[in-house]
């Protein structure tokens, strides 16, 4: 799409080293808990053997780092037996047939979700004016978007990158953190601070409800706490 992140950063992708030092930090030094997903708008089973081994060089460095996989499945080989190494995985269908759907279920031991989606409804999800909504958004408390280029993003319905000011290649991971932190704030209170980015201003998905629970224990967390702010 000619809009997609075309006013955002793209000087070259974050190096594999980055990665796993982000990986090691948010882990060791910043209280993430939760899976690492390869899925931001693409198929990640184009780079599978990349995939495979920063999630190789990731557990070496964080033996309890966790993984997620989203795939549309098509790229899936007749030998699943590495994808054991997710501790969820989404299969998102299209309508296409996916020869080795079965052999993956057999494959793992993790819940392996199937799912029919829309392609593409988040390009629908900002409006071009304000909604009439006051309402705020907890998405911010279920996923932390960084894209090849390093840009965080305020979710995945931020496709075109309008929400986005900060690249942890530029700015560094600890200052991202901490504007995304105060951003979930005025984003997820309720009504929607007068100080959340346009883009969720605009948003005509945003909800005050935990959309996800891929860990349980923490999406609980995240649900007390917001019942307490």
């Amino acid at each position: 799409h000619p809009n997609r992140n075309k006013t955002l950063p793209k000087d070259g992708p974050i190096p594999d080293d980055m990665i796993v030092d982000i990986a090691e930090a948010l882990y060791t030094k910043h209280g993430f808990n939760g899976h690492i997903g390869w899925h931001y708008y693409n198929e990640p089973l184009m780079a599978a053997n990349r995939m495979w081994e920063l999630m190789a060089r990731i557990k070496q460095r964080v033996p309890r780092a966790t993984f997620v996989l989203w795939t549309n499945g098509l790229l899936l080989p007749a030998d699943c037996s590495r994808f054991a190494a997710f501790s969820e995985i989404h299969v998102s269908y299209y309508g296409i047939s996916i020869p080795h759907f079965a052999d993956l279920v057999a494959s793992v031991r993790c819940p392996v979700q199937f799912v029919h989606w829309e392609l593409d409804d988040r390009l629908r999800a900002i409006g071009d004016v304000m909604t009439d909504s006051t309402s705020g958004c907890n998405r911010m408390f279920t996923e932390l978007d960084v894209d090849y280029y390093g840009n965080i993003h305020l979710c995945c319905y931020d496709w075109e990158g309008t929400g986005t000011v900060w690249n942890v290649q530029i700015d560094g991971l600890a200052s991202c953190l901490e504007v995304w932190d105060a951003l979930r704030h005025q984003v997820s209170s309720n009504p929607i601070g007068d100080d959340a980015p346009d883009t969720c201003q605009r948003c005509k998905v945003r909800s005050m409800g935990m959309l996800s629970y891929f860990i349980p224990e923490i999406a609980c967390r995240a649900r007390d706490f917001l019942a307490g702010s």
